[in-house]
């Protein structure tokens, strides 16, 4: 599905979020939360691109969050996240909820050169397939809806 507006860029991954009126429980957190939707994060110029696949015109984006462990050396912070994140996509998967979706370039994880960019997309999404664990790694996808 097509987007109903072009999308704007700003300056900076925080100044995006309260754009929309978005919080996250840490600066570092992958997600945010408005008073009444998710706001997941696509970092669309990602360097791991087979696991974190965005379609604009189509309206799709999937992410796969490799398997994270203290046993392995992640930091409990990085863990918290992941498991941040899991619960959110699980919310939003069991209950069909209305989500938003962050777009960003520029990331420590992205190619893009210049410092974090951002865009929200102005269409709401929904989270049309999820699996996994924080512990085994989990996948999902979200789809654009109008």
């Amino acid at each position: 599905m097509e987007p109903t507006q072009s999308l704007n860029w700003i300056k900076g991954f925080r100044a995006a979020l309260q754009k929309i009126g978005a919080r996250q429980s840490d600066q570092y957190s992958w997600m945010g939360i408005t008073e009444d939707a998710y706001v997941f994060t696509a970092e669309i110029d990602h360097r791991e691109k087979e696991h974190n696949k965005y379609d604009h015109k189509g309206g799709m984006f999937e992410k796969w969050v490799k398997p994270l462990s203290l046993n392995d050396g992640v930091s409990p912070k990085t863990i918290k996240h992941s498991q941040e994140l899991l619960g959110a996509v699980k919310r939003a998967y069991g209950e069909n909820l209305k989500c938003r979706l962050l777009l960003l370039k520029g990331t420590k994880y992205g190619t893009t050169p210049g410092g974090v960019r951002a865009a929200v997309d102005p269409d709401p999404w929904v989270v049309t397939e999820f699996s996994g664990t924080v512990i085994d790694g989990f996948g999902f996808t979200l789809q654009r809806t109008t």
